[in-house]
């Protein structure tokens, strides 16, 4: 499946990813107000391998042009582009490889570049971020992802989403 255009994320738990009024990238189940990403190429191309590659990709705020998901401290917020001080650090946090059906089929995983085997998952509280990968049924279930392509002229299982008022941007 290529992966193009506006997405939306939810949890192995049917809860949304959405990005908070303070910048953080969290679970809730508030399943309308999913946030779209907008899915682009690889930050951070130069790091990863050319087998890989086609995999790599960023996500941006797509009601935020130039903010993009990111680690800081292992969690995941987003932040301008424009607000970095050391770019190519910037390009490998905001940097992911996807891989599909790699802990339940019809699920995805999403493994940091700048930290192999390190994926995003959900925290107790709510919040993702990036955690070693353990064998473990916790984690597979807290680190497994629907992605869901936005597409304006297909049916939709829930309520079309419209492009959010940015707070932070």
């Amino acid at each position: 499946m290529a992966f193009t255009g506006l997405i939306r994320m939810f949890g192995k738990t049917g809860l949304s990813v959405q990005v908070s009024s303070s910048r953080e990238v969290v679970l809730s189940e508030d399943v309308r107000r999913a946030t779209k990403f907008q899915l682009v190429g690889c930050r951070a191309r130069d790091a990863v391998p050319d087998a890989v590659l086609p995999r790599c990709f960023s996500l941006m705020d797509a009601s935020c042009t130039g903010w993009y998901v990111r680690h800081g401290s292992f969690f995941l917020r987003v932040d301008p582009e424009s607000d970095s001080d050391n770019l190519p650090l910037f390009d490998l946090d905001s940097s992911f490889i996807l891989h599909s059906d790699t802990f339940y089929p019809d699920h995805f995983a999403l493994e940091s570049v700048n930290f192999r085997n390190w994926y995003i998952k959900s925290h107790a509280d709510g919040r993702l971020g990036i955690v070693q990968r353990t064998n473990t049924t916790d984690y597979y279930d807290t680190a497994s992802f629907g992605v869901y392509i936005y597409n304006v002229s297909s049916e939709y299982l829930l309520p079309p989403l419209s492009l959010r008022y940015c707070a932070y941007c």
